[in-house]
């Protein structure tokens, strides 16, 4: 079969303020992505919400198109995954003789080597955030490329309003961020957390067992040794 993977990270920089990192991805498999593209569409017109979605312009007017979105996620087949780095800012990445770069890419591969299976082909497509990104995926490619586990899959940059799927990942990814910083500003993001945790039968500032695929957290704190 062939899948789409989008991906979407919070806080990837070593020294941005916070001492996390949650890198994201969604899954769906390629027959389904026409449709799961205009259901999201449809869901966003339906609340009257032509822009596109974004963690950071949640609006507490648009409540209930959230909540659709979380449900309409859970009773879909996309999967998601996000991998949560704590103490980013301790990490001594000379001592393992790479840059924070090379940890993220590294931490990168962690994400999606759970979604990927080694019969299926994927295409990964990342938002286009600055103009390093052609590097960035070049970089991801050797990682895959070295690797004799998984399948090599095609990286691609897209520009984050031109894809509903894009979008759906900034909003999961968002919110799995906020849990994990611990914060509690907002009084929509607080019930967004909480619907998805509430949906999903599990926290999302704690590591899932493996067989829980459907919204999967990995926590990783090389401090600690996990």
């Amino acid at each position: 079969m062939q899948y789409k993977i989008f991906c979407d990270e919070s806080n990837h920089l070593q020294f941005d303020g916070y001492d996390i990192m949650v890198l994201g991805a969604l899954e769906c498999p390629a027959d389904e992505y026409k449709q799961i593209k205009n259901d999201i569409k449809a869901i966003k017109l339906k609340y009257h919400n032509k822009y596109e979605l974004k963690w950071t312009k949640v609006s507490s007017s648009r409540g209930f198109m959230y909540k659709e979105l979380i449900d309409y996620f859970f009773n879909s087949n996309m999967r998601y995954r996000a991998v949560i780095v704590k103490n980013k800012t301790k990490l001594k990445h000379e001592e393992r003789n790479q840059t924070h770069s090379i940890f993220y890419y590294k931490t990168y591969y962690l994400v999606l080597k759970y979604l990927m299976r080694e019969e299926h082909s994927y295409k990964v497509y990342f938002d286009k955030k600055d103009t390093q990104g052609k590097v960035a995926l070049n970089k991801l490619q050797e990682v895959f490329s070295n690797s004799y586990e998984l399948p090599t899959p095609y990286l691609q940059h897209i520009h984050s309003h031109e894809s509903q799927l894009l979008q759906l990942v900034d909003i999961l990814t968002g919110a799995v961020s906020y849990k994990n910083k611990d914060l509690s500003s907002s009084a929509i993001k607080t019930k967004i957390v909480s619907y998805i945790e509430q949906t999903n039968g599990r926290k999302i500032d704690m590591t899932s067992p493996l067989g829980h695929d459907k919204f999967n957290i990995f926590i990783q704190d090389p401090l600690r040794g996990q």
